[in-house]
């Protein structure tokens, strides 16, 4: 059998608590918005170097105030660089914790596959001699339908570890 690297069960109530959390966190961030394709491509881009200018060119605006026309709203430009701040530590927890989301998914992916290419195995083997199983082959074999002679040299247990 396949070494395990997650061996969990997630509860129904912790589910729940997750989502939860989830909704917590939108009705926290009303603000959030989505963007389109075309509305990405035409925002100013911001890298790593931009939040440091971002916040030298706030203390810029803070400390020679005078220099900024009337017009140049200094308030909502404070509320807008305060906000980028904030986000930006939220995106650093939220990428973190998605980075590990999408690691654990994909070792449990793995793992799930995995066994059952086996159980497929099995199933293949023992329809041939075990009345009702047929059915269930042929439903687990639908997986495997259109592969042609890729499916027909390697038995679905030669691909373990891979993912399709």
């Amino acid at each position: 059998m396949n070494k395990t690297q997650i061996s969990f069960a997630l509860s129904q109530a912790n589910l729940d608590a997750v989502k939860t959390a989830i909704k917590t966190l939108e009705n926290n961030l009303p603000f959030l918005i989505s963007l389109s394709k075309q509305e990405r491509k035409e925002l100013t881009k911001v890298g790593p170097k931009s939040v440091d200018f971002v916040q030298e060119a706030y203390n810029a605006s803070l400390n020679f105030a005078t220099i900024l026309p009337p017009v140049f709203d200094k308030v909502e430009y404070g509320k807008d660089t305060a906000l980028f701040k904030s986000l930006g530590e939220i995106k650093l927890l939220i990428n973190s914790l998605n980075e590990k989301i999408d690691s654990t998914y994909m070792a449990v992916g793995a793992e799930s596959m995995n066994a059952s290419l086996t159980v497929y195995e099995l199933v293949r083997s023992a329809s041939k001699s075990t009345p009702g199983l047929k059915s269930v082959k042929d439903e687990l074999s639908r997986r495997f339908k259109g592969q042609g002679k890729r499916a027909s040299k390697k038995k679905p247990s030669d691909n373990e570890g891979t993912a399709a």
